[in-house]
């Protein structure tokens, strides 16, 4: 579950490493799918963005469990994001890591596309 201050890990290759939550649409707690406002915390060196800027983005990775359909549980080692631009166009061209299938429940299917990984 990410509230608001959490901090995230971007894992995408727009040249950011870490963002802070501080406003999640429509619900007080985010969840896989979920859109928030992030602030910029921790770039690489030839980003585009600054420490500092304001983007939004998309949970896709979360350490709660996800309980699916099945029986089964899923969880992943730390809270993921991946940024997008004000017209909702990703910032970043790759994706790293796997992805939970979940995320096409959401209608997210552009995302799920440039991951090499779905879980």
């Amino acid at each position: 579950m990410i509230f608001n201050l959490s901090k995230l890990k971007v894992c995408d290759n727009s040249g950011v490493r870490y963002v802070k939550c501080f406003k999640i649409f429509k619900t007080y707690v985010g969840s896989i799918g979920s859109l928030v406002y992030v602030s910029i915390k921790d770039t690489k060196s030839k980003s585009k963005l600054q420490k500092g800027d304001i983007v939004k983005g998309i949970i896709i990775r979360n350490k709660k469990l996800i309980n699916r359909l099945t029986g089964n549980y899923i969880f992943f080692d730390s809270n993921d994001i991946v940024l997008f631009n004000d017209k909702y166009e990703l910032l970043g061209t790759r994706i790293f890591g796997p992805l939970p299938l979940e995320l096409r429940k959401r209608g997210h299917a552009k995302i799920l596309s440039l991951s090499s990984v779905l879980v």
